[in-house]
């Protein structure tokens, strides 16, 4: 009935993914599709109890390593990294916050951090930049 692809699924997942983290971290870092800008998430992260440092590094990072983690480049690192960005928003403005806040919204944070650990643990799929033997 259905040809089952693992390559084809994990592809999936690592192109979603990537997508995902780009776009939030360049709403973050270029105020694109309605964002607030770097200088503005940075002070809406610091009004929620980050620090500045965090959110600074977190935003780059995330538009960064979306962009690495959508094309496969280095993309067990990047997953590593977004894991580590996503793992640091829920301890500094999730945590203590309903599960379900619309502001702060920790199920779709845990969710990312699963597909991120699929792809890290399945491998990132076809159509990666990946160097022969590694």
């Amino acid at each position: 009935m259905f040809v089952r692809s693992p390559n084809v699924a994990l592809l999936l997942v690592r192109l979603t993914l990537g997508l995902i983290f780009f776009l939030h971290g360049a709403q973050k870092v270029l105020g694109l599709f309605g964002g607030p800008g770097l200088s503005g998430f940075v002070q809406w992260a610091a009004m929620n109890g980050m620090p500045k440092s965090v959110a600074l590094a977190g935003s780059l990072l995330e538009f960064i390593f979306g962009i690495l983690l959508f094309f496969g480049i280095f993309a067990d690192v990047s997953i590593l990294i977004l894991i580590c960005v996503l793992v640091f928003g829920i301890y500094f403005l999730e945590l203590g916050q309903d599960v379900f806040n619309v502001n702060f919204q920790f199920e779709y944070s845990f969710t990312l951090i699963l597909f991120s650990l699929a792809i890290l643990i399945g491998g990132s799929g076809m159509l990666r930049c990946k160097k022969e033997g590694m």
